[in-house]
């Protein structure tokens, strides 16, 4: 009876096989291969007799096999694609998952962190601006009496309003007190003529505001006259 010899196709052939089979086409001995391309002896013949196993772990296999594919002139891809590299992707690679280890565990916390700083430091800016804005402002100033411009006979005149407190009020630039809500009332006495009032108020750091009166004051004398 006639013996069969069965024979691998080339698709049934290994990833080693291709790399023994081209490394002796080429009559390269290992011991060269290993010293031109800086890869212990004992790596190749893993790669070449497929114990994977003895590789060292991470990425190296995976680039010791790629490089000695582009030695000896195979198509690195498509001796992957026969070993158990061809299942690994970036997501197989172990520095990849710390990578995205991080990004999951560490990235967004940082993001959420990040935009928190950012939320109070806007909120403190926008503090800052208004109470800056509120110390240098002019004070808000009610002038009660007199409220216009007046003809008096009587040199005598009250004058009373109201302004925001621990505010200076001064009449014709002479300080003059005020309540602790900001209150204020002065008896002054006028020149017979045009008297020129200017009630002020300012705060410690802010800007003045200023209202303008004119209180003429008749000669009762002159009058009866």
């Amino acid at each position: 009876m006639a013996e069969f010899n069965f024979k691998k196709l080339a698709s049934e052939e290994r990833a080693g096989e291709k790399l023994r089979a081209a490394r002796l086409r080429q009559n390269i001995d290992i011991k060269s291969a290993a010293k031109k391309l800086h890869i212990r002896e004992e790596y190749l013949l893993s790669l070449e007799n497929e114990e994977y196993d003895r590789l060292p772990a991470g990425l190296y296999g995976r680039q010791f096999l790629k490089e000695y594919c582009l030695y000896l002139k195979l198509k690195p891809q498509e001796i992957m694609n026969l070993s158990p590299f061809a299942e690994e992707g970036v997501s197989h690679n172990p520095f990849s998952q710390k990578i995205l280890r991080r990004h999951k565990f560490l990235v967004f916390p940082k993001i959420i962190k990040n935009a928190l700083l950012i939320f109070l430091f806007l909120i403190c800016i926008l503090y800052l601006s208004i109470y800056f804005r509120r110390l240098v402002s002019p004070p808000e100033l009610i002038l009660e009496y007199p409220d216009k411009n007046l003809v008096l006979q009587n040199p005598v005149i009250t004058i009373q309003g109201k302004s925001e407190p621990e505010t200076e009020i001064k009449v014709n630039g002479t300080g003059i007190m005020s309540e602790q809500d900001g209150s204020f009332s002065q008896e002054i006495k006028l020149k017979q003529g045009l008297n020129n009032l200017s009630i002020s108020a300012k705060k410690k750091y802010g800007r003045e505001s200023v209202i303008q009166r004119q209180i003429l004051v008749e000669n009762t004398y002159e009058q009866s006259q």
